[in-house]
């Protein structure tokens, strides 16, 4: 599935800086804790969430696009591939043309700026998602309030 092939590396950078972030602690975090405890990370190392949405205001779709942008895509596709590869649904929108995507079954999830010109970017992800958590748990732990 083509979709796959492009989404999966920005999932294995994700999980990649994830993992570096970690490795400081060395613990294995359980499930318990990740949901009492959801965490996430900017598309872009070093980058505050907000300042990942003004950036992917203005960039290609992640097939032009340089290996370090935020991962953006038509919005049917990025919504598709959430949803298949993620099980991932939407939940709420936010500030700033924000979506929150999440999956109890996974327990990941995805903040998406939705833009006008039909094209959405995945601006944050991270872990500890649950169903009937406050969406406004997740827009903080991004950075953008709630």
């Amino acid at each position: 599935m083509p979709k796959l092939t492009r989404i999966a590396p920005a999932a294995l950078v994700a999980l990649g800086m994830m993992a570096a972030g970690n490795a400081a602690t060395a613990a294995i975090t359980s499930h318990d804790d990740n949901q009492a405890n959801p965490r996430g990370w900017s598309a872009v190392a070093g980058m505050e969430t907000s300042a990942v949405i003004e950036l992917a205001r203005t960039l290609p779709l992640s097939r032009d696009a340089r290996a370090d942008q935020p991962w953006c895509d038509q919005s049917d596709q990025l919504a598709q591939t959430l949803s298949h590869d993620f099980a991932e649904e939407k939940v709420a929108t936010g500030a700033k043309g924000t979506q929150l995507w999440g999956s109890a079954l996974m327990g990941t999830w995805t903040m998406v700026l939705d833009r006008g010109d039909a094209t959405s970017c995945i601006v944050a992800s991270g872990i500890g998602y649950r169903d009937g958590a406050s969406p406004r748990q997740f827009f903080t732990q991004a950075g953008l309030g709630g």
